[in-house]
């Protein structure tokens, strides 16, 4: 059984602890100020960055299936709940309205669930709690996993893994077995919402370490044993799933299997020690200053040369643990605060894959409670070292100076809110931080013939050519915007382009089908279809696709039944939009 903690002794707390009804108002007003800096977002679109393939083209998530939600594996990423949670918000017709107002409200639960749990382990301090609280519910880093709808994994898991911790603190406090199981249950509810959480028992170290308990004694290794056994369970499927396995076809892939890949060979060893910690330590500079955000931040090419943030990088980590170890023997504060946010980091950063992207605003969401803590522990020690009357001329200071910065936060969360309206806002800002940015090109490419403007996704098309990306991406964009001009004959020959690079993508087949249709070769498009039909023998569109062209070969019974399935397929998944012109993503990774 653990040795039973006082967290009021153990922190030094105040000797009466603030009352209930304070509390409550302190805790009304955090949400209150959280809901107003985000309900901005609940007027905004489903964007092209993952929303296709989690919602807007997801059969399992439209048909609302149980099963279905359990079993599949989106992109390279296996978290059933948060899936599940998705299909809940389906409505008909389909609107990105429930599922935005339900990450708010689970986003406003999270930053209460903060105050709480700060409250409990900083001796029921109110004022730590609150100044941590207000400032993870209103940061602009946590703008993109709250207004962006496939943000829901953050959200959610960050609800389960702070619940599981409050239990095993109160665990520490009271002893109570039952508050030990239960934060199991919480942690095995975090992990099927995001794999991150398999740091958990990682998080119950630090706890113990922050209470001053062994935690590596046999007893705190023996409750720790079926956490452990979670995550690294937890651990195995995302391995499995991130190389292409299905678990031995107890998963269900909605999309092909990820080409295998590896360490970059075009990195220096300096790369490969720089570019890894740099995510942490950007992360850490700007919860300070929270400028230059937005949805993509690539990995800097071969030839470019290092900016000094890259270099220092290293530094910066290397002195969050170098400070982690000097306080165990003190307060323990930075020890908690920093091996906190590295702990949830961990599982980010990419020392073994080095492509797609250096780093991501949602990486901080939950991890960003290790600093804030840290900081709010660190100004609350400091005052209380004062005497009385310093005290008093540093306190309304302090609050002033606190003030201003939420205030600075809350201005620029809203402006980031808006970045997320809609695909051209978010990626238009995308290449506004990143001119070079050629994915994003492609991105807003796609959004600009969807919406008629085909002369300025043309400019877009070239643009990420002209970069270099020669992807299928950007020569299927380039292949239906010529078909669209009736440049059929062209459209063909970059269509080609693309399925040479990207065979197996259903959306690519369907386009150079409908295209072949649309010269009189009929026969080739129905080859492209039976293609395109192995790889997503559900999809209506394909079956629609493949009646029309064997109907111009004269074969009506064959078009007869591929209209029918088309038809049955629409009914069972709400018939979801047929594939884009340019559909198809840029390779990436969680």
């Amino acid at each position: 059984m653990a040795a039973r903690v006082s967290a009021t002794a153990r922190a030094g707390a105040p000797a009466s602890a603030p009352g209930r009804t304070r509390t409550l108002a302190v805790a009304l007003a955090v949400a209150l100020v959280t809901f107003l800096v985000f309900r901005g977002a609940l007027g905004h679109s489903f964007v092209d960055w993952d929303d296709m393939q989690y919602v807007v083209e997801n059969p399992v998530v439209l048909a609302k299936s149980p099963l279905g939600c359990l079993r599949a594996v989106v992109e390279t990423q296996y978290h059933p709940l948060t899936l599940l949670s998705l299909a809940m918000n389906v409505s008909t017709p389909l609107s990105p309205r429930p599922f935005i107002a339900t990450s708010l409200v689970l986003h406003v639960a999270d930053t209460l669930l903060v105050l709480w749990f700060v409250f409990l382990i900083s001796g029921r301090r109110l004022g730590v709690a609150a100044a941590v609280a207000l400032l993870f519910g209103i940061h602009p880093l946590h703008v993109e996993s709250v207004a962006w709808v496939s943000g829901r994994k953050d959200v959610l898991y960050t609800l389960f893994f702070l619940l599981g911790a409050i239990d095993y603190w109160r665990y520490l406090e009271t002893g109570e077995r039952v508050r030990l199981w239960t934060s199991l249950a919480a942690c095995v509810l975090a992990c099927l919402a995001k794999p991150m959480a398999m740091v958990f028992p990682a998080a119950m170290v630090l706890l113990d370490l922050w209470c001053r308990r062994a935690p590596f004694t046999r007893a705190a290794l023996i409750e720790k044993l079926p956490f452990l056994v979670v995550a690294g369970i937890t651990a195995f499927v995302a391995w499995r799933v991130q190389n292409g396995g299905d678990l031995g076809g107890l998963l269900w892939r909605l999309h092909p299997a990820p080409a295998a890949a590896g360490i970059r060979p075009d990195l220096t060893p300096l790369d490969r020690v720089t570019l890894p910690l740099y995510g942490p330590a950007m992360t850490a500079w700007r919860m300070v200053v929270p400028l230059g955000l937005c949805a993509y931040y690539p990995f800097p090419s071969p030839n470019e040369p290092r900016t000094f943030a890259f270099l220092v990088a290293p530094v910066v980590v290397l002195a969050m643990v170098a400070l982690a170890v000097w306080d165990l023997r003190r307060s323990r504060a930075l020890t908690f605060g920093f091996g906190w946010f590295l702990a949830h980091l961990a599982p980010t950063l990419p020392f073994v894959l080095l492509g797609g992207f250096i780093m991501a605003d949602r990486y901080s969401y939950l991890s960003s409670v290790g600093l804030l803590f840290a900081a709010a522990m660190a100004v609350d020690s400091w005052l209380k070292g004062m005497s009385a009357p310093r005290r008093a001329v540093w306190v309304p200071v302090l609050a002033c100076a606190g003030a201003a910065f939420a205030l600075w936060l809350f201005v620029l969360a809203r402006t980031q809110v808006e970045v997320w309206r809609d695909s051209e806002t978010l990626w238009s800002r995308a290449l506004a931080v990143h001119p070079r940015l050629a994915p994003a090109y492609v991105y807003r490419g796609k959004q600009r013939a969807l919406a008629g403007r085909n002369d300025a996704a043309l400019v877009d098309f070239r643009s990420a050519l002209a970069l270099g990306l020669e992807s299928a991406d950007v020569y299927q964009g380039l292949g239906a915007l010529y078909g669209s001009r009736g440049a059929l004959d062209s459209a063909l020959v970059w269509l080609d382009h693309a399925v040479a690079l990207a065979p197996d993508r259903p959306g690519v087949l369907y386009n150079r089908a409908i295209t072949r249709l649309a010269l009189g070769r009929a026969g080739e498009a129905v080859a492209d279809l039976d293609r395109a039909l192995a790889l997503a023998p559900s999809s209506a569109e394909l079956h629609a696709a493949r009646g029309q062209a064997r109907l111009a070969l004269g074969d009506s019974t064959g078009a007869a039944e591929d209209f029918r399935r088309a038809q049955d397929q629409g009914r069972k998944i709400g018939m979801p939009p047929p594939p884009a012109p340019g559909a198809g993503r840029p390779e990436r990774k969680e």
